[in-house]
């Protein structure tokens, strides 16, 4: 489905100024995954994962919305499979959700191209739209999503799935100066906040500010300084949205998670135990892992031992495992929480299961706040959340 051309014009006006590293992390993720098995050291994996990033430019290239209700805007039909016995077909009913209902958006596993959605209790599935085969980044509650060229990023959502944050260079490429963040909704120009960070010139590997965190509401954001040579996270600050005051700020780390409303932060050390500070800067738990994803209420987290351990959910105030994944040997990779509710979506990788997309196939567990699994999905490749 189209976008709305408001929102696609707002973005759009933002692609010669975008900060080229504003998807740093998933880039480092994904840097970290294909190394996982190797012996190489870890410095080197950051390293080569934010050098990655220094050269991309955005080039937004296609925009959907799931259908709410009784509107329908025509999308072009997938091709059926000749052997339906033994591959399957695509999803060919769009996906239908009462307006507000928040989706999980995932690769069709039977045509790349396609995005399919599913709603949070796993009952309701169906076609979304399609262009995908680049990847790309989606809402939190998966309402519409903007595909991307290979080497492209894109500004970081809003928790309120309207707004997003972006930092941008304030001088050309090939100088070394501070960063913008900014604020954009639909049918707004975007909004300078803060000067944060910086951006170095493009070839010298220096990395660049990151947005993990931007709620509105919360009139907050939180953006990390990527640094350069091994570095992952050289510092952060953690900045209101309506001012551009600094509300507190601090240093060095290997991965940083933020929880959607940016009031608690979690930075893993260089032995993978995070420390998770609260809304004032202070330190409010330590956990045995890296934390990669706050629940929606912050009261528990997905940890995973290192960027190819299993993952677990605990609840970080007291280190109650909640969930562990059933099986050692899988590998997280990427998870997610439901907007405004209290279940978590994990993206766990089958060794077994071999990325021929350039994207990881996953089982992907939707646990709720008790620690079951209210539905699985198998060999799945999950889109842009």
């Amino acid at each position: 489905m189209t976008m709305r051309d408001d929102l696609r014009t707002a973005l759009q006006s933002q692609q010669s100024s975008l900060g080229d590293v504003a998807d740093a992390r998933q880039r480092l993720m994904h840097g970290a995954m294909l190394n996982r098995d190797q012996p190489a050291n870890r410095s080197w994996q950051w390293a080569a994962a934010v050098a990655a990033v220094l050269i991309a430019a955005i080039v937004i290239t296609t925009f959907a919305l799931v259908k709410a209700g009784g509107h329908t805007t025509p999308v072009p039909a997938a091709t059926p499979s000749p052997h339906p016995q033994v591959s399957p077909t695509p999803l060919s009913s769009q996906l239908v959700v009462p307006p507000g209902t928040p989706v999980i958006l995932y690769h069709d596993p039977a045509n790349f191209d396609q995005v399919d959605g599913v709603t949070w209790d796993g009952r309701t599935s169906g076609r979304v739209g399609v262009g995908a085969t680049s990847g790309g980044n989606a809402a939190p509650d998966g309402s519409h999503y903007q595909t991307l060229d290979k080497a492209a990023v894109s500004p970081f959502w809003a928790d309120d799935s309207t707004h997003y944050c972006a930092v941008v260079r304030t001088k050309s490429r090939d100088v070394t100066g501070p960063g913008m963040l900014q604020i954009g909704s639909s049918g707004q120009q975007p909004r300078n906040v803060a000067k944060v960070g910086t951006f170095g010139a493009a070839g010298l590997n220096a990395g660049g500010p990151t947005v993990v965190a931007c709620s509105p509401g919360a009139d907050r954001a939180v953006v990390y300084q990527s640094g350069g040579q091994g570095i992952g996270v050289a510092e952060f600050w953690v900045i209101q949205l309506s001012n551009g005051r600094v509300l507190w700020h601090a240093g060095r780390g290997t991965w940083i998670a933020a929880s959607h409303d940016g009031r608690y932060v979690a930075l893993a050390d260089d032995s993978f135990k995070s420390t998770v500070y609260g809304p004032n800067g202070q330190v409010a738990g330590r956990i045995d892992g890296t934390v990669f994803t706050f629940s929606w209420d912050a009261s528990v987290a997905v940890v995973a031992p290192n960027y190819g351990g299993a993952p677990s959910i605990l609840d970080w105030r007291d280190g109650q495992t909640v969930w562990t994944c059933p099986k050692s040997t899988y590998q997280y990779t990427q998870s997610l929480p439901e907007p405004g509710g209290t279940h978590i979506a994990i993206g766990a990788a089958d060794p077994a299961y071999k990325n021929t997309t350039g994207f990881q196939p996953v089982d992907l567990f939707v646990v709720g706040p008790d620690g079951v699994v209210v539905f699985e999905k198998k060999d799945v490749t999950l889109f842009g959340q």
